[in-house]
C-alpha cells in the first residue's frame, strides 16, 4: 500500500511484540519513499532509519544510532515511549491517522515485550540472567543501551554528543561519495577563477619601473592553478580511497574482527589518539596560514596603499586601482586566504590520517 509516496504497511493487529514486528517492518521497508522506479527501495538498515527519525521537524534532538541498532538486534531491549512516537511517524507515512494507530500498536507491542521479559525472569531461563535486575532497568530506558555498552561508546567516541574536530575531519574523507572532497576542492577554485574573470583581475599585467612587464594575473599562478586544481584533488581521491577500504574491508580482514560496529569503534578510537595534532595543525593553517598571513601580505598593503610590497594579484588595487578597486581586492583576497587555509588543513588531515592507517 502507498501512502504519501512511501510504502504502508496497517498495523498487524495481532499478539506480536516490539521486536516481532519490528523485524517485520524493518524488513519491508515500511515507511520508505519508493525508488525512481516506481518500487519499494529495499529493508531499513540502522544508519538509514536513525537518519529518516532524526530529521523529522518536530524531533529536535534526533536519535542515537547506537539506540536504533540495538532495535534490530536480538536482544531483550524494547523501545522508549518518546521514540515509539516518532517510529509511528516513519511508519505511518507521516499521515495523522496511520500515525496514531501505529502509535498505539508500538505501545501495545512494547507491552506484551515488557510482559513477556518479566515472565521469562519469573522462569529464571537463560535468557532472564541476562535481563537486568529491576533496580538497574530502571535506571535506563528500555531501548538504551546497557551500562557495559555504554562504557564501551564512551570509550570510542568520549562525551556523548561531544564535538571532536578528530572525528569531524575524518568525516570528510570517509562519510559519502569518494568524489565529494576532491570535486569540492576543485570547484572552489574554479569559483575563485570564475570570480577574477568578473572582477578583471585574472589576466592582468603591469610595467616595473626598471621598464620590465610582468604578469600578476590570477589565473597565471601557478600555486592557485596548479596545486588546487590538479595536485589536491588527486591527493585527495587517494587518501580518500585508501581510508575507506581500509576502514571499511582492509582493517577488519587484517585483524580478523567480524563485527562491524568493534572495528569501527575501534578506528575511532585510532582517530581520537591524534586529536591534538588536529587541533594543532587547525590553528596553525587557519590563524597563520590564514589569517595572519592575509593581514600581513594583502590587508595591511591595500589599507595603507603603498610600501614596499610585491606586486601581485592580492596588491594590484595600489598600482592599477583602474581594474580592482581596495574594497573588492579585500573581499577576493579574504575568500581566497580562507579557500586555501581549509584546504592545507584538509591536505594535512589527509596525512594524518595516512599515518594513522600505517599504525
Amino acid at each position: 500500500m502507498i501512502k504519501n509516496g512511501k510504502i504502508f504497511l496497517p498495523p498487524p493487529g495481532d499478539e506480536s511484540d516490539f521486536k516481532e514486528i519490528f523485524k517485520r517492518l524493518a524488513a519491508a521497508g515500511a515507511g520508505r519513499p519508493l525508488g525512481k522506479d516506481g518500487f519499494p527501495a529495499g529493508p531499513w538498515t540502522p544508519e538509514l532509519l536513525a537518519e529518516a527519525i532524526s530529521q523529522i521537524d518536530s524531533n529536535r534532538i534526533g536519535v542515537d544510532l547506537r539506540t536504533v541498532q540495538l532495535w534490530f538486534q536480538e536482544n531483550e531491549k524494547g523501545i522508549s515511549a518518546a521514540n515509539i512516537r516518532w517510529l509511528a511517524r516513519v511508519f505511518g507515512c507521516d499521515d495523522p491517522v496511520a500515525t496514531s494507530e501505529w502509535q498505539m500498536e508500538l505501545s501495545a507491542a512494547q507491552s506484551r515485550l515488557s510482559t513477556k521479559r518479566r515472565e521469562w525472569k519469573r522462569a529464571g531461563s537463560s535468557v532472564a540472567r541476562e535481563i537486568p535486575d529491576t533496580a538497574l532497568a530502571a535506571t535506563f530506558d528500555d531501548d538504551t543501551a546497557s551500562p557495559a555498552e555504554l562504557k564501551r561508546d564512551t570509550d570510542a567516541k568520549g562525551p556523548r554528543r561531544r564535538f571532536s574536530l578528530a572525528r569531524k575531519s575524518e568525516a570528510f574523507f570517509t562519510h559519502g561519495s569518494p568524489l565529494n572532497l576532491p570535486a569540492s576542492v576543485f570547484a572552489g577554485v574554479t569559483a575563485l577563477g570564475f570570480l577574477s574573470y568578473i572582477m578583471g583581475i585574472h589576466s592582468v599585467t603591469y610595467g616595473r619601473a626598471d621598464g620590465v612587464v610582468k604578469q600578476v594575473g590570477f589565473l597565471w599562478t601557478a600555486n592557485w592553478t596548479f596545486v588546487f586544481m590538479a595536485f589536491l584533488p588527486l591527493f585527495f581521491a587517494f587518501v580518500t580511497e585508501l581510508v575507506t577500504f581500509w576502514k571499511d574491508e582492509g582493517r577488519p580482514k587484517l585483524v580478523g574482527n567480524r563485527n562491524k560496529m568493534e572495528s569501527d569503534d575501534a578506528w575511532a578510537r585510532s582517530v581520537e589518539a591524534s586529536s591534538y595534532s588536529y587541533w594543532a595543525v587547525f590553528l596553525i593553517c587557519v590563524l597563520f596560514a590564514g589569517l595572519f598571513q592575509w593581514i600581513g601580505v594583502s590587508l595591511i598593503p591595500l589599507m595603507k596603499g603603498g610600501g614596499n610590497y610585491a606586486t601581485d594579484w592580492g596588491s594590484l588595487a595600489i598600482v592599477r586601482p583602474e581594474v580592482i578597486s581596495v574594497p573588492e581586492a579585500i573581499v577576493f583576497t579574504g575568500l581566497a586566504y580562507l579557500y586555501m587555509c581549509l584546504c592545507f588543513y584538509l591536505f594535512f588531515v589527509g596525512l594524518i590520517l595516512l599515518y594513522t592507517v600505517v599504525h
